[in-house]
């Protein structure tokens, strides 16, 4: 059986929780906003392939995991 954990040790643990979960936030946040907003633009421009739809979710997923990749290295 475990220890009992000490109360900083469960705040560090809600801590890193909560920063990791935001990061997962942000992540399907980027995504989501270059799927609609290339949706759209599909849609204005007529287009019979999303382009735009593939191109920005791919393009916003990158920048997410660049800008998650520098945060981790940062906290490290």
């Amino acid at each position: 059986m475990p220890a009992p954990k000490s109360p900083q040790e469960k705040q560090s643990a809600i801590k890193s929780a909560g920063k990791y979960s935001g990061m997962v936030v942000q992540l399907l946040g980027s995504c989501l906003a270059g799927v609609f907003i290339g949706k759209w633009l599909d849609a204005k421009m007529q287009l019979e392939r999303p382009l735009w739809a593939v191109f920005l979710t791919i393009f916003f997923m990158v920048a997410a995991l660049y800008s998650l990749y520098k945060q981790l290295l940062k906290d490290g």
